[in-house]
């Protein structure tokens, strides 16, 4: 399996606890090879990496980051998230040529289990696999993409790389960052649902191989009546996915707050990054304290304290509709 990351310096432990539960929990792959997109990781920590790595008799082979706003021409714009997001989407220059197929993974992610049956997914017709990301379609709406298409998360990707360099995707997602003048809702994830999406080119996978952290904050039916995706999964598969995962996606939500590296974190599988953690070369540091900023914490109080029910009339009201629709004003503006 070749498995691909991208880490700062400071997220270096957080992407070694789930290269960690990687290894631990793929001893029946014959071999993995782990590409680490890097930004200033210091050489401590690639000792670390390499280190645990090698316990396993894995490789892990470091990558500097490429300068993505020289290669598209214009200044992405990345909001609360960082450039590195971008990287997934040019893996077919980044990484070496030789390489065809590629799991790509956020740092803020612990596998619980075995990912061969991912690995070996047959995509078909298709040139990525992903996990629907449960969103309204005014989303979809946005990238100018028919009612019916996939939107999918970004944070886990199968890809079959040798595809997307016969195709040339790398052009269409640079054209695609260009004619939005960088500005794309939910960054890279946008640009290639945007461009793969509108195709018919990304097989959606079961929700167990991104298990985000809404999943865990909401049940099924108030999960419906937050996000009112129009086209969803299953009650089953979403009762899979929260009781069995096998990839735990660590997302922000406004509702929990923190996440499993901050202190005092309830996630239901805040055990499970706890474990790995401790299994780990960064097993000393300590958890992080809750820097959010006044506004988000309030936020999240504020939302805990209101009756449930008008609680998530509010913020489906923001998700659905708000915020999409001042995203397609923004871009309106712009075009004018």
């Amino acid at each position: 399996m070749n498995i691909v990351y991208s880490s700062s310096d400071s997220y270096a432990p957080i992407a070694g606890v789930s290269i960690m539960s990687l290894l631990h929990n793929n001893t029946d792959s014959e071999s993995i090879n782990i590409y680490m997109i890097y930004n200033s990781i210091s050489a401590e920590n690639k000792h670390r990496f390499e280190e645990m790595v090698g316990k396993y008799g894995r490789t892990i082979h470091f990558i500097p980051q490429p300068d993505l706003n020289k290669k598209a021409g214009v200044e992405i714009e990345v909001g609360r998230w960082n450039i590195s997001t971008f990287f997934r989407l040019f893996l077919c220059t980044i990484l070496p040529d030789d390489i065809d197929r590629c799991i790509y993974l956020d740092c803020d992610t612990v596998i619980r289990h075995s990912l061969k049956e991912f690995w070996e997914t047959d995509l078909g017709d298709k040139v990525v696999a992903a996990v629907d990301d449960c969103r309204s379609d005014r989303y979809k709406t946005e990238l100018n993409l028919d009612s019916n298409s996939t939107y999918t998360n970004n944070g886990v990707l199968l890809i079959d790389l040798k595809s997307w360099r016969e195709m040339n995707v790398e052009k269409e997602f640079l054209d695609f960052i260009i004619a939005h003048n960088g500005d794309i809702t939910y960054v890279d994830q946008g640009v290639l649902n945007g461009v793969l999406a509108k195709k018919g080119l990304v097989k959606v996978v079961h929700t167990k191989y991104d298990a985000m952290t809404v999943f865990f904050d909401f049940n099924f039916k108030d999960l419906m009546k937050v996000r009112k995706p129009e086209h969803h999964l299953s009650e089953q598969e979403y009762s899979e996915t929260v009781t069995d995962p096998y990839i735990i996606h660590y997302t922000s939500c406004f509702l929990s707050g923190t996440r499993p590296w901050n202190e005092n974190n309830n996630h239901p599988f805040v055990g499970d990054y706890l474990k790995y953690k401790a299994m780990s070369p960064w097993k000393d540091f300590p958890q992080y304290p809750d820097d959010r900023k006044k506004s988000k914490k309030l936020m999240t109080s504020v939302c805990n304290a209101m009756p449930k029910g008008i609680m998530i009339a509010v913020i489906s009201l923001v998700h659905s509709k708000l915020y999409p629709m001042a995203r397609a004003l923004k871009q309106k503006g712009r075009a004018e």
